[in-house]
């Protein structure tokens, strides 16, 4: 199905682009108004930049604002650089404050102030007591349109101030309640509202045990909350429990996509969101840091390999197998790290378990080290090389995917615990760790056997 939609799409961009050569702007603007607004925004976005402002500035309001919510922040940025402040302006107001707030947090800070002058002076003030947060916090995320009852209102006047204030709101379907000193005390679903009897008072139907977040809880762990807790809507309120606004279920999709992401690319050593059509300068300017750290660390394993040089040059054999043991150890560490940074990420490690799950870690990698090593061993046997050699290469297997079991699991938990995020260039560190150790004990081993397997 997916497929279909972008094949729909891709037919729909040429059939948009003709018409526009054709100057036909109003039959475009009738086109994207039949489409779901990720699918307009999809189109808009893949033309070039004087036929995506033509769009822009003569399509309604409205169907704009909602294309133009579906597009990722930085095809927004382009936008916004395309467009009047006047029309960009207008297209925000159509939009929820929260998503308004990210947005201007990745424009240059003149370029929001000019825009945020702009604006209906409510539109703005909302957005700016969002800014104020910091936009990896459920403070940064939340958004403040949502409605909340008062704990002494009845069902039924509830019920009409949801009719009045329902189309303004992101989500109605759990109301929360709040005090005089709009303090959170308790939650109702509209399905419980809406068979209580009318003159019943929300107080006494509302669940008081209610699940919040503070505003500076990390968005990572609101996003756990409401997966542990399938949650669709999750209160944040301040350090005197008033209440400030809710984060959505599409937010923690966005986070959780961004988080995942994030720790892809840190993973990889990239430090900065990178795409494929990103600037070759920004790509460069990106990845080099961590390649010079890389050619750092290959120098470090080329190190270990000249010491045992007299060695190789008796036995040139070594050669052969030294990738072998050096990369079936980057192996094992990657797997490990990746199933402890995962579990991490999840909250699944507490880290007084820390030891207990890096000691587990290198009982695998000894498992199966053993196992690798021994068929590894069998095969150098079976072409005719030196049994003794085939000895070497199983216990440095054994060893190095032991040491493997330990860096991948061991490193993410100490970077954790010094509060650095354990993605952070853990790959590159696991994958040199096993690759110098692997080589010093293959080749320490083989040193001190040297004249066995002459």
């Amino acid at each position: 199905m997916r497929h279909n939609m972008q094949d729909r799409n891709k037919i729909l961009l040429v059939a948009a682009e003709n018409l526009l050569k054709k100057d036909e702007i109003e039959k475009v603007i009738a086109l994207l108004d039949k489409l779901h607004p990720a699918d307009a925004a999809d189109i808009v976005s893949a033309l070039p930049e004087d036929y995506q402002k033509r769009i822009f500035e003569s399509w309604d309001i409205p169907h704009a604002a909602d294309a133009f919510q579906e597009m990722d922040e930085r095809e927004q940025v382009d936008i916004v650089d395309l467009l009047s402040t006047p029309l960009i302006s207008d297209i925000l107001e159509e939009m929820a404050a929260d998503d308004v707030a990210d947005l201007l947090g990745e424009l240059d800070k003149r370029d929001a102030e000019r825009i945020l002058a702009s604006m209906n002076r409510e539109d703005a003030k909302e957005v700016l007591s969002l800014m104020q947060h910091k936009e990896d916090t459920a403070g940064g995320i939340m958004t403040p349109e949502f409605v909340a009852l008062r704990k002494d209102m009845t069902a039924q006047e509830s019920i009409e101030l949801l009719r009045e204030k329902a189309p303004s709101a992101e989500t109605i379907y759990y109301v929360f309640i709040v005090n005089r000193e709009n303090q959170l005390v308790g939650v109702i679903s509209l399905r419980d509202l809406i068979i209580a009897k009318p003159d019943q008072r929300i107080e006494e139907i509302m669940n008081p045990d209610v699940i919040y977040v503070d505003v500076d809880t990390d968005q990572e762990e609101v996003a756990r909350i409401m997966s542990r807790y399938d949650l669709l809507a999750l209160p944040v309120v301040d350090h005197e429990h008033h209440l400030l606004g809710i984060v959505t279920i599409d937010d923690v999709v966005d986070v959780i996509e961004e988080e995942a992401s994030e720790d892809i690319y840190r993973l990889g050593g990239v430090t900065r969101e990178e795409r494929l059509d990103s600037p070759a300068i920004e790509s460069i300017r990106n990845r080099l840091p961590w390649m010079a750290f890389n050619l750092a660390t290959a120098f470090l394993a080329s190190s270990v390999v000249y010491l045992f040089q007299g060695s190789i040059a008796k036995l040139a054999i070594l050669a052969v197998f030294m990738p072998i043991v050096a990369g079936m150890g980057g192996n094992m560490g990657t797997q490990t790290l990746t199933v402890t940074t995962r579990g991490i990420a999840l909250g699944q490690l507490e880290f007084k378990e820390g030891i207990r799950v890096i000691a587990r870690q290198v009982g695998i990698g000894i498992a199966i080290g053993a196992s690798t090593g021994l068929l590894a061993s069998l095969v150098a046997y079976f072409t005719g090389v030196n049994p003794y050699l085939g000895l070497v290469l199983f216990l440095a297997m054994t060893i190095n995917m032991g040491v493997a079991g330990l860096a991948g699991a061991g490193i993410p938990i100490a970077l954790r615990l010094l509060n650095q995020d354990p993605a952070l260039g853990s790959g590159v560190i696991v994958t040199t760790f096993t690759d110098v150790f692997g080589f010093l004990t293959f080749l320490g081993l083989a040193t001190l056997m040297i004249r066995l397997l002459i």
